[in-house]
């Protein structure tokens, strides 16, 4: 192509429709693989190259797009795997064009013995927070010149945008399922408390019911106990009292016989007390284990 300002206005017609097509099918493309499918059908009616190759650097990785006739890669790759010409370039930004053509660039793509004198352009923009490095091997057959840029500057933005979007819905993509994966996480951890609590709750009700239980059997015991021992102690109570109204032959004869049965039924009944509140401690020992 020759330089815009010279082209006819005809040409200028052709080429903003197909830039027009272009940007639009760029712009309904939601993953890479569409990007590249457009790249393979338009590009080749905006400029002329045998191959056209995108670097954009993405914080610590890189997104590389080449394309050659029919064939197209694209990957993110490590900064390690950039070319020495693409290191010049991002260093000291100075466009490139040389005869020299790196082998790993036409590796596998094409034989540069069939291009008519090749030659290799090189650029480095800046777009945004990040640099783009583009190359293009053009020769006679597909020629290319400086007037060309322009319309590569818009191509390479187009390109550059959607790359963008893509690469930031892939990261939206990875820290929504980092965060899904954390309130998974959460939710667990919160049943778990939540049943954790709910059997503590559990385990509090059997213990309160276990010490009422234990208390009224207590209770129990002791209105018992107080109900069988007052009554012999009411009579020797009463017993004792009559010693100083009597004389001492009566106190022999009638009192202390009296004395000593009520005595003797009070051990009874303190014996069956005894025996029955060591049977409940232990049926309580028992539970509890």
């Amino acid at each position: 192509m020759h330089n815009l300002a010279q082209n006819t206005p005809q040409l200028y017609r052709i080429t903003y429709e197909a830039y027009s097509k272009f940007a639009n099918e760029i712009n309904r493309c939601i993953n890479l693989d569409e990007v590249s499918e457009v790249c393979k059908t338009h590009l080749k009616y905006l400029i002329n190259f045998h191959i056209i190759r995108m670097t954009i650097f993405q914080g610590d990785k890189l997104f590389t797009f080449e394309l050659a006739g029919n064939n197209i890669w694209f990957d993110l790759k490590g900064k390690n795997e950039i070319f020495p010409y693409e290191k010049q370039l991002l260093s000291n930004g100075v466009p490139l064009i040389t005869n020299e053509i790196p082998d790993k660039l036409v590796k596998g793509k094409l034989n540069l013995n069939n291009l008519l004198d090749p030659v290799l352009w090189g650029w480095c923009f800046n777009k945004s927070e990040r640099k783009v490095v583009v190359s293009l091997l053009a020769d006679h057959e597909k020629s290319f010149s400086i007037g060309d840029v322009d319309i590569l500057k818009l191509m390479v933005d187009c390109v550059q945008a959607k790359f963008s979007e893509i690469y930031l819905r892939r990261q939206l993509a990875i820290q929504n399922e980092n965060l899904s994966e954390a309130y998974n996480t959460i939710k667990e951890k919160n049943e778990e408390i939540q049943r954790i609590v709910f059997n503590q709750k559990e385990i509090i009700k059997a213990r309160t019911s276990e010490i009422v239980q234990k208390n009224e059997k207590l209770l129990h015991i002791s209105a018992l106990n107080a109900h069988n021992i007052r009554e012999p102690l009411s009579r020797i109570l009463g017993i004792i009292e009559l010693f100083d109204f009597l004389d001492d032959e009566t106190c022999r004869k009638d009192l202390v016989p009296k004395l000593k049965s009520s005595s003797e039924e009070m051990d009874g009944v303190l014996k069956e007390v005894v025996e029955m509140a060591s049977k409940e401690l232990t049926d309580l020992k028992a539970a509890e284990i």
